[in-house]
């Protein structure tokens, strides 16, 4: 199992949930969860076990971390329906973001010949880029 310490720190300092939903759905003490919360304990004095109880749970699917890409969505939709993006788009990538795993899209071009001096671009399905962008932008 991979921990991603940055997603377990995200879920157990996020007060949108509640401290009694995580401890009834992790087994861990609601008092941990709001002592992180109020930075009376550190992270770094967590136990393993706690922090792989919520790698699991985040793991399990029951937590996920989003992206926003509403303008990007917005504007590609928009070029799609103008016909100014084709079967394929060049997708720029920006810096790995660790709370996603992955890079993300920041950019995107209709063409090879479209693409600016310095950018690293790959040739990708236009349906694909839009369906990432889409799941990545869901909120649960």
């Amino acid at each position: 199992m991979k921990i991603n310490t940055t997603r377990v720190k995200m879920v157990l300092k996020n007060e949108a949930i509640p401290a009694i939903f995580l401890e009834n759905e992790l087994g861990i003490s609601r008092s941990i969860i709001e002592k992180v919360r109020d930075d009376e304990s550190e992270f770094k004095n967590l136990t393993l076990e706690t922090i792989i109880k919520v790698q699991k749970w985040i793991d399990s699917g029951k937590y996920t971390f989003s992206y926003d890409y509403s303008e990007l969505i917005e504007e590609l939709e928009e070029d799609i329906a103008e016909g100014l993006a084709g079967k394929y788009i060049y997708v720029v990538r920006g810096p790995y973001n660790e709370i996603l795993e992955k890079c993300p899209i920041i950019d995107y071009y209709y063409t090879s010949e479209d693409i600016e001096e310095g950018d690293l671009a790959e040739k990708t399905l236009t349906a694909s880029v839009l369906a990432e962008m889409k799941q990545d932008n869901e909120i649960f």
